[in-house]
């Protein structure tokens, strides 16, 4: 690693501060800050609930509301083997919410006119094939440039030495044509953000982020491996990850490739995180105009709104729109609602899990709309009962594969068996399924969207049948 790489790394943690915080017996947590009392009782009440049925070692939630950290609340180790406990200085690795951070780096660049959204991408990789022409720096910023998967070398460092691998991948649409999250685009946009800036992207993420806001935990483990060997710089406190299996947790480590830092690689801490938020609802770190561009889903060339803005992903909860991010899948959970001026912020460290903490917490915080379990006319009442009936093999691990079409079953169910108890399973037994809309299908099947509640919560369901009413898609929506 450069000297200026280490000198970051070591800056970036000698200058984690401990705050003064209170210890709650009765919440089993170090709680930083005031909430109503209601609120303040029900989500150490919903962690250690979470926590028990899923195995989660450690965690940490922040909340943000009207430009400010209201609260901060830290649940077990960081560290089994050590027992080092979480504080909300504990440094996590956050995956793709990492692309919050990138975000925020892009749009202040902007904003000093060092390069425009709207800028093609060989401007700065002028290299690029001929199909790179049309992509813009808005479309690698919103999973809209049609690039696809392309395999990097294990022994690639930079952005630099990685695109020419990318450069080999096939388009899978045409720019601004849909939004794919599997594209490379992070890391092309990484190579432009260290060529416009002249510096690495760890230390423009440094100096036009996490200085400005005021954020010291935040950091890079700049990880490597040669042969059997994995090779890293400490971060002190750092959580551990862990992946139930069976009857244990086992400890993990993802390696995270520096050539793609701008799209996961962080470790940053719930505090930093929270500090983040607060500083772009009070309006202190962004211009109004670059909050609109997070805030503001993409357009695609159909018109039609894409499942990204600049950076985070955009959607709606219990009727009020937010943007955020998740990661690991789920080792990070961020949502926050402009309209509402509200973050919420989870880090966790384990692996097997599915990112919904972050909503269940919401449900303490917005009522949900008066038609929240009001539908259409269900014509078809057998295809919600197909879908009751593989929601309840999912909560228990146990898919009844006949339910699903035939094309990739074995995989489909080994998947949702393996995530469905931390996901369908933590939130309940099913109390209603209620039709939101429904459509023929080409095949003369049906496209269905449904909000299932368990309880309170509602989970948005997407699900496609066929003509003979199997499930031949499933996809959760949100809400």
């Amino acid at each position: 690693m450069a000297a200026a790489a280490v000198a970051l790394c070591q800056l970036t943690i000698a200058s984690c501060k401990a705050a003064s915080r209170r210890h709650d017996p009765a919440a089993g947590a170090t709680v930083v800050g005031q909430l109503p009392e209601r609120e303040a009782s029900a989500i150490p009440t919903l962690m250690r609930r979470i926590m028990a049925q899923a195995h989660i070692p450690g965690a940490a939630v922040a909340i943000v509301r009207n430009g400010k950290v209201e609260w901060m609340s830290t649940y077990g180790s960081a560290n089994t083997e050590y027992n080092v406990k979480v504080v909300p200085e504990t440094p996590f690795q956050i995956a793709s919410a990492t692309k919050i951070y990138t975000a925020v780096l892009l749009l202040r660049m902007i904003e000093q006119h060092k390069l425009s959204l709207d800028d093609p991408v060989t401007k700065y990789i002028p290299n690029a094939p001929p199909e790179w022409r049309k992509i813009t720096i808005r479309n690698l910023a919103t999973h809209t440039s049609g690039l696809g998967p392309s395999p990097v070398d294990a022994s690639v460092i930079t952005a630099a030495q990685a695109l020419p691998f990318i450069f080999k991948g096939k388009p899978i649409a045409a720019p601004g044509e849909r939004a794919a999250y599997s594209s490379p685009d992070f890391t092309p946009l990484q190579y432009v953000l260290e060529k416009v800036g002249g510096k690495s992207f760890e230390q423009l993420l440094h100096d036009e982020v996490l200085v400005p806001a005021g954020m010291r935990c935040t950091t890079f483990d700049y990880a490597v491996e040669f042969g059997p060997q994995r090779i890293a710089y400490d971060i002190p406190g750092r959580a551990e990850y862990y992946r139930w299996s069976d009857t244990v947790n086992q400890r993990r480590w993802f390696l995270y490739a520096q050539y793609a830092y701008a799209a996961g690689g962080v470790y940053s801490c719930v505090r930093d995180m929270a500090t983040l938020i607060a500083a772009l609802d009070a309006g202190t770190l962004l211009s109004p105009a670059s909050m609109a561009l997070i805030e503001t889903p993409a357009r695609l060339n159909s018109g039609t709104s894409a499942s990204f803005s600049v950076g985070l992903t955009s959607n709606t909860y219990r009727g009020k729109h937010w943007v955020g991010h998740s990661g690991g899948p789920a080792f990070s959970d961020v949502m926050y609602f402009p309209g509402e001026h509200l973050g919420i912020v989870v880090f966790t460290n384990q692996q097997r899990l599915y990112p919904e903490i972050a909503s269940l917490i919401a449900d303490q915080m917005i009522p949900a709309p008066s038609n929240y379990t009001v539908g259409v006319r269900d014509d078809f009442p057998a295809l919600t009962s197909t879908l009751r009936t593989l929601l309840g093999g999912i909560a228990k691990g146990t898919v009844d594969g006949s339910l699903l079409v035939d094309a990739d079953r074995e995989s489909t169910v080994a998947d949702l068996d393996e995530v469905g108890p931390v996901w369908v399973g933590l939130l309940g037994p099913i109390t209603r399924i209620v039709l939101v809309s429904d459509a023929a299908a080409p095949d003369g099947g049906r496209l269905r969207r449904y909000r299932v509640m368990f309880g309170a919560h509602g989970q948005g369901i997407d699900a496609t049948f066929d003509k003979h009413g199997k499930i031949s898609d499933f996809q959760p929506n949100g809400d």
